[in-house]
């Protein structure tokens, strides 16, 4: 459809680099599922194509002076942009939201003493969570807070958000999918805590983000929620060899932790009932993978040599709209009581249908028997014939009589010797 051609130089950006000074990936799908954009980063500018013509929208790219990063949001053709400081402080640094194709900014938020900032959008395109590392007024340490974005509520209102030590470092960060919630992995220590949080407000707080709860001194430092929400594995990957523990966030308590040693990485079936583990070859031993349930029962383990990648067989999104989904699991009881009377109905058939095969499988047993009794009373008097007329049916009427007898087992001889001349 389209070549791009050009030297490392020509593809460099002012931030984030990767190899040779490129920012990678290159280029940023976006615009939602139906896949309308993608975009570039550049010296200064912001470059968006449409996957139509594969052209520069309105044939100019979008100009942001000293722009270093950008995202897309997952649902939406909204691109998330962040501009460092600039002028030795004078100029603060900002987040920008702009609209495609109209280029237009619909949210901008300036931030002070910034050292660092990292987006991370909820895969519904509801919520961007910025997290911005600042410098203390000394400038001798690093700080961390995050901005949240409410995407889809008027205006975008943006909540200040701390953990509560500041001071913690951010280990990593994940939202759940389709849902409310986060989940934050923070601490200097060896066994860092794991906080979880809500974007809804709990028990009248005046702050519409709430926690819920704090997982003390943790072998983690990676979060994996399922593409259905509820269940996360905190995983302790790299230094911590493999360590998984199973969370149930609704009812926050852990179902079962369990190890993959040396996991190398971790990967929720699109489904959200099957979680793959895996050693690839960045490893010389235990390559191979491991199936778990969401509970966190191992069900498969394949080693294999040379194990390079493992993928799960995505699924076509669902032919209901999040409106009606949304419906059915809040009416779960009223629908699981219709087709609990199906499978019951279903049930009773298929017990029916077993008694009839039973019933069957009994009358072809008895025809069976029958048949060969009247072939044995057929036969009955040419069997008496071939043995000289003694009826061997009725061998149970004979008479029995016990004979005992003497037999001679040996016979000793003696010779006995008489002196004559004495008699």
């Amino acid at each position: 459809m389209r070549e791009f051609k050009g030297s490392a130089d020509d593809f460099t950006t002012g931030g984030n680099m990767g190899v040779s000074g490129v920012s990678w990936p290159i280029f940023r799908w976006g615009g939602g599922r139906d896949d309308k954009y993608f975009a570039r980063l550049g010296k200064n500018v912001i470059s968006v194509y449409d996957t139509e013509t594969f052209a520069l929208i309105d044939k100019k790219s979008l100009k942001v002076e000293n722009v270093v990063d950008f995202s897309w949001s997952p649902t939406d053709p909204i691109i998330s942009l962040f501009v460092p400081e600039l002028g030795g402080g004078n100029q603060p640094a900002r987040m920008s939201l702009v609209q495609i194709p109209g280029k237009e900014e619909i949210r901008q938020k300036n931030l002070f003493s910034v050292s660092d900032c990292k987006m991370y959008w909820q895969n519904n395109g509801e919520y961007l969570a910025v997290q911005v590392d600042r410098y203390t007024k000394t400038k001798k340490s690093i700080y961390t807070g995050f901005e949240l974005f409410r995407i889809k509520e008027r205006d975008i209102p943006i909540e200040v958000f701390e953990l509560d030590n500041k001071n913690d470092k951010i280990i990593a960060f994940a939202w759940e999918p389709k849902g409310h919630r986060f989940a934050v992995i923070h601490g200097d220590g060896p066994k860092p805590d794991i906080s979880f949080y809500t974007m809804k407000a709990v028990n009248n707080n005046v702050s519409r983000v709430s926690k819920l709860t704090t997982l003390k001194g943790k072998q983690a430092n990676a979060l994996f929620w399922s593409p259905a929400g509820r269940f996360i594995v905190l995983a302790g990957m790299r230094g911590f060899n493999g360590q998984l523990e199973f969370f149930n966030v609704d009812e926050l308590e852990t179902m079962a932790t369990g190890e993959h040693f040396m996991a190398t990485d971790i990967m929720w079936d699109p489904t959200g009932r099957y979680l793959a583990t895996a050693v690839t070859s960045v490893h010389e031993m235990e390559n191979g993978f491991q199936i778990w349930s969401f509970n966190g029962k191992q069900i498969y383990k394949v080693l294999k040599d040379q194990f390079y990648q493992f993928q799960w067989r995505p699924r076509p999104p669902s032919l209901l709209t999040p409106e009606k989904e949304e419906d059915i699991s809040k009416n779960l009881k009223r629908y699981s009581k219709k087709y609990e009377q199906e499978d019951q109905d279903v049930h009773h058939l298929l017990d029916e249908e077993e008694r009839k095969r039973r019933t069957r499988l009994q009358e072809v047993w008895e025809a069976w028997v029958a048949k060969w009794k009247q072939l044995h009373e057929d036969e009955g008097a040419f069997r008496m014939q071939l043995r000289g007329g003694e009826d061997s049916d009725k061998e149970e009427e004979a008479e029995y009589k016990e004979i005992e007898a003497e037999e001679l087992v040996d016979v000793t001889e003696e010779t006995v010797a008489f002196d004559l001349d004495q008699e």
